[in-house]
């Protein structure tokens, strides 16, 4: 399914969520270690995650997205070497994605392409700090409803955005940089959580692989 289409579909069934009940939801992780990894391998869930670790002591110029990646905070070289070893990791484990949506911020494309050799741009996961409240709320609506939108085929979709996105959807954890949150597409209500990984896990759990 096209960027596009996702994005359509969510926003005309945004509205049947609770946005509120969605965003005040206690998140209790169903699975963690190997069980989360092979919920993964067997596919159909949906991952919000954040761009790999920049050097936060780069200020941006502005408040608007500019295309030009030197105005920008980017990533910086433990961000991309993290995301090349998560992209191993994931090879190693047998991880299959479709779609990796992304916030159009340099930072997020090249964790997407790093990652998973692809991101394809979606301006509704740019950085949440230029809106209002209202239009805050409405951003994090969108979301949820793309984290309750089911991937096409056996894949896993990956939705690439920023600390506001985690944060305004369903008070996600934010770190590490690079954190992966797992979701699970649910008929009715709000999407159900999985679990987390952090950069570090997956590398780990590749090379517990690896070694049997």
């Amino acid at each position: 399914m096209s960027a596009f289409k996702i994005v359509l579909a969510v926003s005309m069934g945004a509205a049947l969520l609770a946005s509120s009940a969605a965003a005040q939801q206690a998140l209790e992780p169903q699975l963690e270690g190997a069980e989360l990894f092979e919920a993964l391998k067997a596919g159909g869930l949906v991952v919000l995650m954040r761009h790999m670790s920049t050097d936060s002591h780069v200020p941006e110029e502005g408040t608007h997205l500019d295309s030009d990646c030197a105005t920008q905070r980017n990533l910086d070289d433990q961000g991309r070497a993290e995301a090349k070893a998560v992209g191993a990791a994931i090879e190693t484990l047998g991880i299959p994605f479709g779609a990796v949506l992304s916030s159009p911020y340099c930072r997020c494309v090249d964790t997407g392409n790093l990652v998973f050799g692809k991101a394809e741009v979606v301006d509704q996961l740019a950085v949440f700090d230029v809106l209002t409240g209202d239009a805050k709320e409405e951003r994090a609506k969108l979301i949820r409803g793309m984290l309750n939108t089911p991937p096409e085929g056996a894949g896993n979709t990956v939705l690439i955005a920023h600390t506001g996105s985690l944060l305004y959807t369903f008070g996600l954890q934010t770190r590490p940089e690079g954190i992966m949150h797992v979701f699970r597409p649910a008929p009715y209500g709000p999407p159900g959580y999985v679990g987390s990984i952090t950069p570090e896990q997956w590398i780990e759990m590749a090379g517990t692989a690896a070694g049997h």
